[in-house]
């Protein structure tokens, strides 16, 4: 599976879904990859018609620091109108 980032940099990797939400037609996909000593936080954003855009949020050097962010983002999203899928 190929993402596409910053810069149109490609990375290949085990991507691991966490978070799928969506607004309207928008769609969220947040993912986990692993990386050396720690896990990348990544960003899928879909649009029918539109192509998908990716970007890496964040980078975590422990599980509980992910976990934490990610509940906030839930959190967040969740009051911006946003539904969990």
């Amino acid at each position: 599976m190929k993402w596409y980032g910053k810069a149109d940099a490609v990375s290949e990797g085990p991507f691991h879904e966490v978070l799928r939400v969506t607004r309207g037609l928008e769609t969220r996909i947040y993912s986990l990859r692993s990386s050396p000593g720690g896990a990348e936080l990544w960003r899928v954003t879909e649009m029918p018609g539109e192509p998908s855009r990716s970007v890496m949020e964040t980078w975590f050097d422990r599980a509980e620091a992910a976990a934490d962010f990610l509940d906030e983002v839930r959190r967040t999203l969740k009051a911006g109108g946003w539904q969990e899928e």
